[in-house]
């Protein structure tokens, strides 16, 4: 398979059958082929756009395989440092692996009309709101309406590549010393902002060149999530609970700064925690694993709780752009739903003075400021706690931060305390 052909496979599993771009492109796929993949998903509207400048008229559905090939096509001509014809040819070579051997004709065509008309054709694509900024509309709207100040520059944000963010295991290194180390194999590398544990690497790379990946003194995580841990902060000997904890970031960062908490990570998922359990092993943690329903935990009581919701994943597009192709808008108030009874329930695990952290990667209002309006309104037990981040935007209730170029991705969060019981509660 040349890389079109591993990118157009991996394309179909997202477009076609509906499924993640993490579980969409094999672990065999080329360093060019994932490039090429996110690289259409980041400008699927305006590739959109442009190829239908130059067909003649639409393929059918039949040949949703072509279209994304041509999407492939031109956005190699468009991106990659390599001659245009070269891009050209390695999309014609596909076709005959489709069975559509007719079509390189076409293929050949479609790319080199493109080239030709490039100028002309890239000055229309301004014509509408999802060409102008690569998301659908009704998502554009959402985030338009959302933040009228900042939304145009999250759009395009989203539409970047994002750094890639490393957590130092504070229990065996420091900053200051793993800069080092990745100073001596010359990966450029910078503290982050908003975190004591945060480097930001100046490229990507393999984990397998990270200085004791394996020793575990380092994972990948961005430091906008990497902030949980430092907002609940925990003592020994209390009992937390991640309520949703895969894939297990926050969990092993809460006992990477406190070993001794009793903590459980729990996730509805039963085949989401062997990734929890494998960052466990890796670092050399241990806690309770469970899989249940928060209602089944009713016999339970926890001295905090890190909520980390299910949502629409609108603050981490950038990277994971198959987002703005899955998600509907008739998901969000679903999401909102599911979100204020995972707090609800988690609620009547926290024992009184128990502190609870709320938290998703939305940019939603939505799901982050309105559900704890709503879950707090006619409650007299709770009360927001203040969150101090030198970034982002200050709530009424809560604290967001919006995805942010070469830093931080998009994170909501609200910390809750919950009161005692009073004369008047019994």
């Amino acid at each position: 398979m040349n890389e079109y052909q591993q990118a157009v496979s991996s394309l179909l599993k997202v477009v076609k059958k509906g499924q993640s771009l993490t579980a969409s492109i094999p672990p065999e796929a080329s360093p060019l082929a994932k490039q090429i993949t996110y690289g259409v998903l980041r400008d699927y509207y305006l590739l959109d756009h442009l190829c239908g400048c130059v067909l003649d008229k639409p393929l059918p559905a039949k040949h949703l395989d072509l279209k994304l090939l041509l999407f492939c096509g031109i956005y190699s001509i468009r991106t990659l440092n390599r001659p245009q014809h070269t891009s050209v040819n390695a999309a014609v070579d596909v076709p005959k692996t489709m069975r559509k051997a007719w079509s390189k004709g076409l293929v050949n065509a479609v790319l080199r009309n493109y080239i030709r008309r490039r100028g002309e054709i890239d000055d229309t694509s301004h014509q509408s709101i999802e060409i102008q900024t690569n998301h659908p509309e009704w998502l554009t709207t959402r985030i338009r309406r959302a933040w009228p100040e900042e939304g145009l520059q999250l759009l395009h944000t989203n539409n970047e590549k994002p750094p890639m963010v490393l957590r130092i295991n504070e229990q065996k290194t420091t900053r200051e010393e793993y800069l080092k180390l990745l100073s001596d194999i010359d990966h450029s590398a910078s503290p982050g902002l908003l975190v004591p544990s945060s480097v930001i690497l100046a490229s990507p790379c393999p984990v397998s060149q990270l200085p004791r990946f394996e020793d575990g003194w380092v994972s990948v995580q961005d430091e906008a999530s990497q902030l949980a841990a430092h907002l609940l902060t925990t003592t020994a000997g209390e009992d937390v609970l991640d309520a949703c904890a895969a894939p297990g970031g926050k969990a092993c960062h809460l006992l990477e700064r406190d070993p001794d908490i009793k903590l459980v990570a729990n996730d509805i998922s039963q085949s989401r925690l062997q990734a929890v359990i494998d960052n466990l092993t890796r670092l050399n943690l241990s806690c309770e694993i469970a899989s249940m329903d928060l209602l089944d935990f009713s016999n339970r009581k926890f001295n905090k709780i890190l909520l980390d919701a299910p949502c629409s994943a609108t603050g981490i597009i950038r990277r994971h752009p198959d987002i703005k192709l899955l998600r509907r808008n008739s998901d969000i108030d679903k999401l909102c739903a599911m979100q204020l009874r995972l707090i609800s329930a988690a609620w009547q695990l926290l024992d009184h003075g128990g502190e609870l952290l709320y938290s998703t990667c939305s940019v939603l209002p939505d799901e982050n400021e309105d559900i704890i309006s709503d879950f707090i309104s006619d409650r007299e037990d709770v009360q927001v706690l203040p969150i101090k981040v030198d970034a982002g935007i200050e709530l009424q209730i809560g604290h967001q931060l919006l995805p942010t170029s070469g830093s931080h991705d998009g994170f909501y969060y609200a910390h809750l305390r919950k009161l005692p019981v009073t004369r008047s509660d019994k």
